[in-house]
C-alpha cells in the first residue's frame, strides 16, 4: 500500500534533495529530476546549486541536503517557477508546420519549362 503511493510520487530518479530552510525551521523533502554539474533540479519546485548540498548515499540512491535561510530558498523555487515557465511557454509557441503534398513553386517551375519546351520545339519546326 505505502509502496505504491512512494513509486508513483517519485518517478524521475533516485535521488532525493531536502531542504532545510534555516530561518523558518522546516524541511522538505523531494524527488530530484535532473542532477548536473551546476544545478540539482526539482522540476517547477527547486533549483538549487550543486556545490551548496551536502551529499551522502542511502539504500535507494543519493541523498542532497541543502540548509539555507529562508531567502535563499525562495530565490530557489523562484528560479525554478521560471525554468518550468520558460519551457512551458517553448511548448505552448511550438507550431507544427504540415508540408503540402503539392507545392505551388514547383508546379509553376513544371509549366514553365514545358511551355519553353514547346516553344523551343515549334520554333524548330518553322525553320
Amino acid at each position: 500500500m505505502f509502496r505504491k503511493k512512494n513509486e508513483d510520487f517519485f518517478e524521475e530518479t533516485d535521488d532525493i534533495l531536502v531542504v532545510f530552510d534555516d530561518g523558518q525551521k522546516t524541511s522538505d523533502i523531494s524527488r530530484i529530476s535532473s542532477v548536473n554539474e551546476e544545478s540539482i533540479v526539482v522540476t517547477g519546485k527547486y533549483n538549487v546549486p550543486y556545490h551548496d548540498c551536502e551529499i551522502t548515499t542511502g539504500p535507494d540512491g543519493r541523498i542532497f541536503f541543502y540548509r539555507a535561510p529562508s531567502e535563499s530558498i525562495k530565490e530557489t523555487k523562484r528560479l525554478a517557477e521560471l525554468e518550468r515557465n520558460t519551457i512551458l511557454s517553448q511548448i505552448a509557441n511550438y507550431r507544427y508546420q504540415e508540408e503540402s503534398s503539392v507545392d505551388i513553386s514547383k508546379i509553376a517551375l513544371i509549366a514553365v519549362t514545358m511551355v519553353s519546351v514547346l516553344m523551343l520545339g515549334l520554333s524548330s519546326c518553322q525553320g
